[in-house]
């Protein structure tokens, strides 16, 4: 699913918590693409430690692992980053769809300031860096899970104002299109796909949104609206129909219809 942001309103948001908490606020995208943040610079230490390669990768896998986490929960994730920075991340969801993240970060619940101080010290040892504690900002326990709160509130008050909207990308039409095509065939995801210039996860995504209902579901069910027509028409017999529409079992086919119709392939035929 293709996103649209409204890049003012959420920059609204982000600074508004800010301005309430002094967290550093940003959001990103499912692919786990940083959109938009504030403040836009992180603090002196995650700086100085993203200018490292080694470590700038080690700050993108922890995040994505807290992303995965709170896609699997569906809830606020509160951990601590690589480094032992407190941050807490939640997922953005529309139609019970994870379509991005929101996450806050570079704070400490380590209030005493020497013990902060040995604890940097150790770190730079350890990857023989030069980070210092400057812009590192404390918060007790009881602050950041008021912060998790809110966070989990501008998740709601963000798809609520629609400040994030999937985009028509045609991909439903064009998948529509050639199961349309083929629907006596063997129709395989990975055809669908490479036709409507897709994913899976996409495609799934726009059906789940468009039609809500997944890929196969769909497929069935036109199937058996094709079915239906040809019954009626009465040129054709069950077996015929069954073979048309793309159904190989005979028996599944008579099962799905009375299902969906009330009343058997045969008993329409007739």
């Amino acid at each position: 699913m293709k996103l649209e942001f409204n890049i003012p309103e959420l920059r609204e948001v982000l600074k508004a918590f800010n301005t309430l908490t002094g967290i550093r606020i940003a959001v990103f995208d499912k692919d786990f693409s940083e959109i938009l943040s504030y403040p836009e610079t992180p603090c002196s230490f995650c700086r100085s430690m993203r200018s490292d390669s080694v470590l700038e990768q080690k700050c993108t896998s922890s995040d994505i692992a807290a992303f995965e986490q709170c896609r699997k929960t569906q809830d606020v994730y509160i951990y601590k980053c690589h480094a032992g920075l407190v941050e807490a991340a939640a997922p953005l969801k529309f139609d019970n769809v994870t379509v991005g993240y929101i996450i806050f970060g570079q704070i400490t619940d380590i209030k005493d300031k020497a013990k902060l101080t040995r604890f940097i010290e150790s770190f730079n040892r350890q990857y023989n860096t030069d980070c210092d504690i400057s812009g590192i900002k404390y918060k007790s326990r009881g602050q950041i899970s008021a912060a998790a709160k809110l966070l989990e509130m501008c998740t709601n008050y963000i798809l609520f104002k629609e400040l994030i909207e999937p985009k028509n990308t045609g991909i439903t039409d064009h998948a529509r299109e050639y199961i349309a095509a083929h629907l006596g065939e063997d129709i395989k995801i990975s055809d669908i796909c490479a036709y409507a210039k897709t994913c899976r996860t996409e495609l799934y995504e726009a059906f789940r949104h468009d039609l809500g209902l997944g890929v196969a579901a769909y497929i069935k069910d036109e199937r058996l609206n094709a079915a239906h027509t040809y019954l009626k028409s009465g040129d054709m017999s069950v077996s015929e129909v069954a073979d048309a529409v793309g159904f190989a079992d005979y028996n599944y086919f008579s099962r799905v219809y009375k299902q969906k119709y009330g009343i058997s392939p045969y008993k329409t035929r007739k």
